[in-house]
């Protein structure tokens, strides 16, 4: 699968007319999460380098409590103008010893990226709307396609929606919350 994905910085107190805007326009709450990913670096090659992401993902559901595990690999971005990228995803009954295979196997586990994600579905479009611990507030745009074909179309579908929210171009981001992260800490 491949996933187009598009990325905005939010403020705080625009979250709430966000919301509102996305209601309008026919979205709903699907659910709320606290994940926390745990990312690899290559054992051969540095994922930073590549644009590749190895990670494995604890997702736990804030309303049922409902906890789950999904190991995922990102090839590198397709695009210079999205953050769309091959994705493979798979669930694990046990985050915790996947770790310990993937580190035993020599990848290098990296500080966990903590956040909280309101979550908000319409057709085939997810909005994720993003608490990223020491990071800040985002929104994420994203539609999953089955072949390299469908992206324009899937890329036009996500900015005419941007555009309906009244999100600048400008304010559109490519780097992944590992990255941002990384640039805040570089900062301190």
């Amino acid at each position: 699968m491949i996933e187009v994905e598009l990325k905005a910085r939010l403020e705080r107190d625009e979250i709430l007319d966000f919301v509102n805007k996305l209601k309008s326009l026919g979205f709903t709450r699907y659910n709320k999460v606290e994940e926390i990913d745990i990312y690899f670096n290559g054992i051969d090659r540095d994922f930073r380098e590549t644009d590749e992401a190895l990670r494995i993902r604890k997702s736990i559901d804030i309303d049922k409590k409902d906890i789950n595990y999904y190991l995922v690999y990102k090839g590198p971005k397709m695009d210079n103008i999205s953050k769309t990228r091959e994705e493979y995803e798979v669930t694990v009954s046990d985050g915790e010893t996947t770790k310990i295979i993937l580190e035993n196997l020599g990848f290098k586990s990296l500080p966990p990226i903590k956040k909280i994600r309101e979550i908000y579905k319409n057709n085939e479009i997810t909005i994720s709307l993003d608490n990223v611990e020491g990071v800040g507030y985002f929104v994420e745009f994203e539609k999953m396609i089955k072949s390299e074909s469908e992206k324009k179309e899937a890329l036009n579908d996500l900015m005419g929606l941007i555009k309906s929210l009244n999100i600048d171009e400008d304010r559109l981001i490519k780097l992944s919350y590992l990255e941002l992260r990384d640039r805040h800490e570089e900062k301190k």
